[in-house]
């Protein structure tokens, strides 16, 4: 893995001064931003400097549901949005802010991206190659099980949310009102 030392030393430094370690720290995370994409701190250490810092703007996609999954994004500033589209209406939607990786699931479990990630504002995010993640968890097991964990949450919560909002006719219920509290940010 390796990597330029200009890089690597731009992109921890990028980290520690956007993030600090306490905006990575679980337990004192923003509030503002939804927990279920949150890494902690040595699984942020070892995925950004293998990655490739991107600047999106407000409104464009970071990816979209049927994208190739070609990797996973660590969002470094910003706020995005990911939603799961439904027949109606969306199924689903949680915000993401630093220190939130994105696409996990997708790139090391499937072939496309299951859900559409748009940025609510510019957003920098480090893009790691799905073979860049896969490689760096190989050689650290104990961050392989942190990743495999947040799968596990994310799909447990996806799957609550989606049972929740497909049969819950309340519009003003807490999850209802989520999705159009960042529909209203766009």
């Amino acid at each position: 893995m390796g990597g330029d030392p200009d890089h690597v030393a731009m992109v921890t430094g990028l980290i520690e001064v956007k993030l600090g370690v306490d905006a990575l720290n679980p337990l004192q995370q923003n509030t503002d931003h939804d927990s279920l994409y949150q890494a902690d701190v040595e699984l942020v250490r070892a995925l950004a400097p293998a990655g490739e810092v991107k600047r999106v703007e407000r409104d464009e996609r970071l990816f979209s549901s049927g994208d190739a999954a070609g990797g996973v994004y660590l969002i470094v500033k910003g706020t995005a949005r990911a939603t799961l589209a439904g027949a109606e209406h969306e199924l689903m939607c949680r915000t993401a802010g630093p220190g939130a990786v994105l696409g996990l699931t997708s790139a090391l479990c499937a072939k496309q991206y299951q859900f559409d990630v748009q940025a609510l504002e510019t957003v920098e995010a480090v893009f790691l190659e799905t073979g860049t993640v896969n490689e760096i968890l190989r050689g650290q097991p104990e961050l392989c099980m942190r990743a495999m964990q947040m799968m596990c949450n994310e799909l447990d919560a996806l799957r609550q949310t989606r049972e929740h909002m497909q049969s819950c006719g309340n519009e003003s219920c807490a999850l209802h009102e989520q999705c159009c509290q960042a529909a209203r940010l766009q």
